[in-house]
């Protein structure tokens, strides 16, 4: 294991042990999630992201089809809305629109594919979301490259404060993509069945394109808009 996903594989522990005790808490607590709003009238996030299509047979298929037989109450992402998010863009959601994307473009072109390998399962205190890990370092390049291209269309972005900032952070140096928001309840038993999947080893995604999109918090159909599909180099 290389240092690169050693330090990702921390990251991903600390998440888990802040997650687990969230979501344990919610449990004896009795708490009803809800899912956020969804639509065009919701569609307020700019991101840059990279699909990871999903097939039924997959492993990761077989175990969303598992868990969601048992526990059908909350949202299981469709498998062609599942992709991990490459940068957000909301501060920079009234900048020119055709400066930004030609940043991207010219970013994104210079910079070659990459692989993903997806390795167990984490949770946050409202989902549970696909552990990503690079084969090398091409992703954390082209977040950098992405953020010298583009910090002259934004103000400069002030840490959020609050009790949630550590968490947020490491969600930021990480990649993941989101399977699973919860709705209503949360019982013991679909915890558990969560945990037996922390170390599964899953599928490998090659990123080749980057899609710029506007979009609501669960990526829904009618509110998701493609703004510009952006292949990498070869």
């Amino acid at each position: 294991m290389n240092s690169r996903i050693s330090f990702d594989a921390l990251q991903f522990g600390a998440l888990w042990l802040i997650g687990t005790a969230a979501l344990s808490l919610s449990a004896v607590r009795r708490q009803h999630h809800i899912l956020p709003a969804s639509g065009p009238n919701a569609a307020v996030h700019l991101s840059l992201i990279a699909r990871l299509p999903q097939q039924p047979s997959s492993g990761i298929g077989k175990v969303l089809a598992e868990l969601e037989r048992h526990h059908p109450s909350h949202h299981y992402y469709p498998s062609d809305t599942v992709h991990v998010t490459i940068r957000n863009f909301d501060d920079m959601k009234d900048v020119d629109r055709p400066e930004l994307i030609t940043r991207l473009r010219h970013c994104i072109g210079s910079l070659r594919p990459f692989g993903l390998t997806g390795r167990g399962l984490g949770v946050s205190p409202n989902s549970v979301f696909l552990q990503l890990f690079p084969e090398d370092d091409s992703l954390w390049e082209l977040r950098q490259q992405l953020i010298r291209s583009t910090q002259d269309l934004s103000p400069a972005r002030k840490p959020a404060a609050g009790p949630g900032m550590f968490r947020d952070l490491l969600f930021r140096r990480v990649a993941f993509a989101n399977l699973i928001r919860f709705s209503g309840p949360l019982s013991g038993s679909f915890i558990r069945a969560i945990a037996r999947h922390r170390t599964t080893s899953f599928d490998r995604f090659s990123v080749e394109a980057l899609e710029l999109v506007q979009t609501d918090r669960l990526f829904s159909a009618a509110g998701t808009t493609i703004i510009d599909r952006m292949p990498l180099g070869r």
